[in-house]
């Protein structure tokens, strides 16, 4: 695997990750705006270079409810919105999680 397809698939794992603590729906978040919400949201994570702060904070929240984003992460503000969209939708939590689905 080169080093750029590893890279991406890290980030990917990561930003999955960041949305099931966050409670972020995929789903609504792949709507949002056509899908330019979500490609941007990928592009940011892509570009950070907040990895093992990320690593470090899921690592640390590990099993506990969902989390605001950390101040670091360049999607927080996305995240959060995003989450309390799902609150104010009636709190239905999707059946899958996020992990790898980028």
């Amino acid at each position: 695997m080169t080093r750029i397809s590893k890279n991406i698939e890290t980030r990917a794992k990561l930003m999955g990750k960041m949305m099931d603590r966050c409670d972020v729906d995929i789903q609504h978040l792949a709507r949002e705006r056509l899908g330019l919400t979500f490609a941007s949201a990928i592009r940011s994570c892509r570009l950070c270079s907040n990895a093992a702060s990320c690593e470090v904070w899921l690592a640390a929240t590990a099993g506990e409810p969902a989390h605001t984003p950390p101040a670091f992460c360049p999607n927080a503000g996305v995240f959060e919105a995003m989450s309390q969209a799902l609150k104010d939708d009636g709190g239905t939590r999707r059946p899958e999680t996020n992990d790898a689905s980028l």
